[in-house]
């Protein structure tokens, strides 16, 4: 019961982004103007060190660095990369030639931040506590969850499995189950 409870939110979460998923017509949110500001990349400096600068200059809100093979190059060879968090995204490109920055932001809708959170797992790359706290209680989350269902199914075998309530119980929480799957598809 108590792990039920420590679960509600996360539970919360994820029915969130299920209906999200299913009713969403693809990407929205608001975008917001490109901002522009100055900047001196690093002389000599890969793009992954330029993107690591251009991190530690504008501090992104629950972002980490943005992994070397998200590094592009545009058609004017300007570097671009996206720092991602469950608040939206943050398009950067590097104007390296007029020594500063292009910074588009798109902001999430609270269903996709939902959504964001749901897909958080430990294997972000940020070091923001609150991002980690949240990695580590859906973890928890998902472990615990699975430990109740594993739970549930020995409780049901080892009482009295022939009980016609029980019997019923199974047979429409298959049935809504298997129905769900098959509209959903």
């Amino acid at each position: 019961m108590y792990v039920g409870l420590l679960n509600f939110s996360i539970l919360l979460v994820f029915g969130i982004t299920g209906l999200e998923a299913m009713f969403s017509h693809g990407p929205s949110g608001s975008t917001e103007s490109p901002v522009y500001s100055s900047f001196t990349a690093p002389a000599n400096a890969t793009d992954k060190q330029v993107a690591d600068a251009v991190h530690r200059y504008l501090e992104p809100a629950l972002a980490g660095p943005v992994p070397e093979f998200a590094l592009s190059r545009d058609d004017d060879n300007n570097l671009t990369f996206t720092f991602y968090s469950a608040n939206g995204t943050q398009r950067v490109t590097v104007l390296e030639k007029e020594n500063r920055l292009k910074i588009e932001k798109r902001r999430n809708t609270i269903w996709q931040f939902f959504n964001n959170l749901h897909a958080t797992t430990m294997n972000v790359n940020t070091a923001d506590l609150r991002v980690r706290l949240w990695t580590l209680y859906t973890e928890f989350s998902i472990w615990s969850l699975i430990g109740m269902a594993l739970s549930g199914m020995y409780l049901w075998l080892a009482s009295r499995p022939g009980l016609r309530w029980a019997q019923a119980a199974f047979v429409a929480g298959a049935g809504i189950f298997i129905l769900l799957y098959v509209v959903t598809r």
